[in-house]
């Protein structure tokens, strides 16, 4: 049947892609990952401060050479990411991206202990961003925005006068789980709410270029 080229037709403009995935038995991946991690933080202290700090407010950041650790869990993790972007790569709407593309992958670790977070940034220079949670912590519940990750309409005067029943100029807000990979455009606006609770809130962040 023939469709009436009379009917309205509505057309999403500017659509932002973001991907989640919650990856599968990754209970001994996070704990090699977390030793590893809090490993590396009690030999680098310095690292809370001075040139350490990016978006990170008193929290702890590793060097972006993480990948570079070629332990058996980072190796797989990275083999994770990778898939990931492979998938966003061959489910564009527009023009896929040729199967044999080049993907470099940086990272770093991110460690915050409770009324630590990350302000709002971005990844330039970079086409994704990503991360993936190795350990949320025990956060207290009487704080609901605990830790999570926020980003922001990247449409500046969206929320300026919405039409109802719409979301425009909206915030989406992630709960941390341990095992979730997030892959998002790098220029997208994030941020991290403080952490209030015991242990640590531990991620690793990637920067992803296609070459």
């Amino acid at each position: 049947m023939t469709s009436n080229i009379n009917q309205p037709y509505i057309q999403s403009l500017y659509p932002t892609p973001l991907l989640r995935q919650q990856l599968p038995n990754t209970e001994t991946l996070n704990d090699d990952l977390l030793t590893t991690l809090l490993s590396l933080e009690r030999s680098e202290p310095h690292r809370r401060s001075g040139t350490a700090q990016k978006s990170n407010i008193a929290g702890w950041r590793s060097d972006e050479n993480l990948l570079t650790l070629g332990t058996p869990s980072v190796k797989t993790l990275t083999k994770h990411v990778t898939n990931a972007i492979t998938f966003l790569n061959q489910n564009r709407p527009l023009k896929k991206v040729p199967a044999g593309s080049g993907i470099d992958i940086f990272a770093w670790a991110n460690i915050n202990r409770s009324g630590e977070y990350n302000s709002a940034h971005i990844h330039p220079g970079f086409h994704w961003g990503a991360v993936y949670f190795v350990s949320t912590g025990e956060p207290e519940e009487s704080q609901p925005m605990n830790g999570l990750l926020e980003f922001h309409d990247p449409r500046p005067a969206a929320g300026m006068m919405v039409p109802p029943g719409y979301e425009f100029g909206n915030k989406l807000s992630i709960t941390p789980k341990e095992g979730m990979l997030v892959v998002f455009p790098s220029w997208l606006v994030h941020s991290v709410h403080p952490f209030f609770g015991k242990g640590a809130r531990v991620s690793i962040a990637f920067n992803i270029k296609i070459a």
